[in-house]
């Protein structure tokens, strides 16, 4: 059996992740969380050391997956503080304590580790963080990367898909914001790739599994959509879900947000898809039902 730990098990990612796993391994798979955890899951301030340290050794998991985050670049400049905290300090000590139980740590990172003027990203190309969340995300993968040799970095993209309330991804805001407005201008300059969480959910299960039969399999790897659209477009394709006059939105040509944001982060998939032959949801499919879900 295979006894997984989740951190961040109540947010966006965690949620399909644990539930994808559960599927799998019952309940040998532990979410952890904190202000929205309720039983199964497991409330833990991953800011009190001793009580992460004491759990986790109590534990002893074969498995963390560190999805727990400050993963708002608006945010993370805000409050720098609190984000270096859990995306850096919180990490190096989940690492250490994998080391220290022989574990195996799978690290959730960012596209935004990378500055947007080279794409597509392969897993070795050389990072430059444009702003603060990027930047301890970073710090984080270094953490990891010194802390043990056991772990897999997994870098993601723009993630939807399951929000439970219509700001909880920066993808299901736009929809929130056309709703309230019915239009509006919206970003036509940087290109995201959104990536359903399901999917993700799903890349990570395969890993676990191939850790079962391959244990010298590390690394860092990416895995995102594929679909190149701009917050713009994006909302041009959920108007009509939403009922909503697409000419009345508009492509916004200059910065909007207060932390700078890559204009183009496309990460290179192909190291994860030649090992597993995985699905891709579609944007216009995925976002249908995140509107009829939220909407």
């Amino acid at each position: 059996s295979m006894k997984i730990i989740i951190t961040g098990a109540t947010g966006l990612l965690g949620r399909a992740l644990y539930r994808q796993l559960r599927e799998i391994y019952g309940e040998d798979v532990i979410g952890l969380g904190f202000s929205r955890a309720n039983p199964p899951l497991v409330k833990l301030n991953l800011f009190e050391k001793e009580k992460l340290s004491a759990y986790i050794s109590a534990e002893k998991p074969d498995c963390i997956i560190h999805c727990a985050a400050e993963r708002r670049p608006d945010v993370s400049k805000a409050e720098p503080v609190l984000s270096e905290r859990l995306n850096v300090q919180v990490t190096e000590q989940l690492a250490e304590l994998s080391e220290s139980l022989n574990s195996f740590m799978l690290y959730i990172s960012t596209d935004y580790v990378f500055d947007g003027k080279n794409p597509p990203y392969s897993p070795d190309s050389t990072t430059n963080p444009l702003n603060f969340y990027g930047k301890t995300k970073l710090a984080g993968e270094i953490a990891v990367k010194n802390a043990l040799k056991n772990f897999v970095i997994l870098r993601v993209a723009i993630l939807y898909g399951g929000e439970i309330f219509p700001t909880e991804s920066s993808i299901s805001s736009i929809a929130d914001s056309l709703t309230k407005n019915k239009g509006g201008e919206f970003d036509d300059r940087a290109i995201r790739y959104p990536t359903h969480t399901n999917d993700v959910s799903r890349v990570i299960s395969e890993i676990v599994k191939l850790k079962s039969s391959r244990p010298d399999f590390i690394g860092t790897y990416h895995w995102s959509g594929d679909e190149a659209l701009t917050k713009f477009k994006m909302a041009r394709i959920m108007a009509s879900y939403l009922g909503i006059d697409p000419e009345k939105i508009k492509p916004l040509l200059t910065d909007s947000g207060s932390a700078k944001r890559p204009l183009n982060s496309h990460l290179d998939c192909t190291l994860l898809e030649k090992l597993f032959n995985l699905p891709r949801t579609s944007f216009t499919e995925g976002i249908r039902t995140t509107i009829k879900e939220l909407f």
